[in-house]
């Protein structure tokens, strides 16, 4: 016995492991943190004193003369109410007139009212940003909410003195409604602002985020057409279509629009698109980066496994690149050969990002946790596991694991799961350095403790210097110890795109704030309430125009409560 502990312990790496802290929290340390709070945002221009009587008049029955002004909440009663019905647009290919692609969606600018008018949530809008330091001596910067994050800040003096920002966070992902036959699929865009504190947007109940557009996902583009014909059209009609949903925002991005608070405070706001959050094909497809590339930064494929980011994407060099493919291809064919040699997917002439102010495409894609470290990098070290040791012989070092709070007890191992979820990688992630220790040599084991430590280190609700320090640590000593993958003969490159995706994820959060703004499972989450659950209420025969007339019912129903909480509220002050 006393020879196996030595040869355990012996494949154990030598060393404390390092010693991460929790997350900062600058609640611990209120007395000594500093803001900087932007001198010229957040201007009120004026109070707007009949902010409550058009809520009372709204959905109240009367006006302050008694007479009544609607009797129900159908369509068409007011400014209000109408706000929420979609309209729909058609597109269509001049060689293929017969199939026309619809596209349901409604004004964002709307959007951005509605949720920046919402009382319920008045007291907790931020409409100036600010630089948090954990000190007077300013030596250590805090990042949390967006509002924190570089990015604002630097927007913020580019406009007018008294403007406000409002930072549009765009999320897109197509899903399934059914898992039984038929492939009904639905491509939902949704928005949501910055400007609402990060706790209250990733609540369905505090309906802080907007389904703006369901876009179309017919596959008819063309039945004479290549595969590869094909897939440039599909990409082409993405971005065509996005350009109609969001169009709005440029002019409201260049001039700003008034907009009354829930609280009747008037701001000229600025919405500006500052996060775009999808997975990684998506985010190719957004970005115009060739598949298997990098959508931030122009690293070859070839060496995106060596530990050094390329120079970062700008969106003006994108664009200069696909309009000199256009105006020097003969074909469609050398077009897309043009752009690729430039790392450019080559399927798209016209993207739909090309005019919107203060906004660079590539700057705007940020760290997905769920797809890229969870589906990503703990698939892959799950998968690599296979090569020390049999599926037999983990699944048992699985099952052999004591029950404790807090850990999933898989009783059956890992080899029998199929669709693993999201949640359930989090669950493997947990147990997996646990389970390799006796088997794997210890430079693996350090790698894979520093990729763990990477993958929870990067979810601190909270950042500073030391924090973003330690991620940094856990990175260089992924790198310094990957090797052994290679001399075991588990890989022979390290070139995966969401490997090296780790490289930008500091970065984004001093621009952005913490992961936890941007994720990715917040917005699958928010499937179930805006696509899901209104195809459900359908015949199931023409969906989509059943779903948004479903998904307007609701919201008028969520902004009622809204009106009546406000209501309560408002009139318990008064007789106090």
């Amino acid at each position: 016995m006393e020879d196996f502990h030595d040869r355990l312990f012996n494949l154990i790496p030598i060393g404390n492991p390092p010693e991460h802290p929790r997350s900062p929290d600058p609640s611990s340390a209120l007395d000594m943190r500093v803001e900087d709070v932007h001198p010229t945002a957040g201007k009120v221009i004026r109070m707007d004193e009949m902010v409550h009587q058009r809520w009372r008049r709204e959905f109240g029955g009367s006006d302050t003369n008694g007479d009544v002004v609607m009797e129900d909440l159908g369509e068409g009663t007011s400014m209000k109410t109408n706000m929420f019905a979609p309209f729909e647009s058609e597109l269509e290919w001049r060689n293929d007139p017969e199939h026309k692609h619809i596209i349901y969606h409604r004004n964002p600018i709307d959007a951005v009212k509605t949720l920046l008018g919402n009382p319920a949530h008045a007291n907790d809008i931020v409409y100036r940003p600010k630089r948090v330091f954990t000190n007077a001596s300013r030596d250590s910067r805090i990042y949390n909410e967006m509002w924190t994050g570089d990015w604002w800040n630097t927007v913020q003096d580019r406009l007018p003195a008294g403007s406000c920002v409002a930072p549009v966070i765009i999320a897109t992902d197509k899903t399934q409604l059914t898992q039984f036959a038929g492939d009904k699929t639905a491509y939902p865009v949704y928005l949501t602002l910055g400007n609402l504190p990060r706790a209250i947007r990733r609540k369905p109940s505090q309906h802080a985020c907007i389904l703006v557009a369901y876009l179309s996902v017919s596959k008819m583009v063309g039945a004479e057409l290549s595969k590869k014909q094909k897939s440039t059209r599909i990409q082409q009609l993405f971005h065509d279509s996005m350009w109609i949903v969001l169009e709005p925002l440029i002019e409201a991005g260049k001039s700003g629009v008034e907009v009354t608070g829930g609280d009747g405070k008037v701001h000229m706001v600025h919405p500006i698109l500052a996060c775009y959050v999808a997975d990684y094909p998506e985010q190719c497809l957004v970005t115009c980066a060739k598949y298997g590339t990098c959508p931030k930064c122009e690293v070859d494929d070839s060496q995106m496994g060596d530990g050094e980011p390329g120079p970062w994407r700008t969106q003006c060099k994108t664009s200069k690149i696909i309009e000199a493919a256009r105006a020097n291809s003969t074909s469609i064919s050398n077009f897309q050969e043009r752009c690729k040699q430039d790392n450019v997917s080559g399927g798209v002439r016209r993207p739909f990002w090309e005019r919107f102010p203060h906004c660079d495409i590539h700057m705007s894609i940020t760290p997905d946790v769920l797809h890229q470290l969870y589906q990503g990098v703990v698939k892959h070290l799950v998968h690599w596991c296979s090569n020390v040791m049999t599926e037999a012989e983990l699944d048992a070092r699985i099952r052999s694991l004591l029950p404790c709070f807090g850990m999933r007890h898989f009783k059956n191992g890992w080899s029998r799961l199929a669709q693993i979820s999201g949640k359930e990688r989090k669950d493997m992630g947990r147990i997996l350095l646990g389970c390799i220790i006796g088997k794997a040599p210890s430079q693996m084991v350090a790698c894979y403790r520093s990729l763990l430590d990477f993958i929870y280190i990067s979810q601190y609700p909270s950042h500073n210097k030391d924090s973003l320090g330690y991620l940094q640590v856990a990175l260089e000593q992924y790198h310094a110890n990957k090797c052994i993958l290679i001399d075991l003969g588990i890989r022979d490159h390290f070139n995966i795109p969401k490997l090296h995706s780790m490289q930008h994820y500091a970065e984004c959060i001093r621009d952005f704030g913490t992961t936890d703004n941007y994720n990715t499972e917040m917005f699958e989450r928010f499937h179930i309430d805006y696509a899901k659950e209104g195809w459900r209420a359908t015949n199931f025969r023409d969906e989509l125009p059943q779903m948004t007339q479903w998904l307007s019912h609701q919201e008028k129903v969520a902004m009622f409560e809204t009106y009546l909480k406000d209501y309560h509220r408002t009139e318990m002050a008064r007789r106090r």
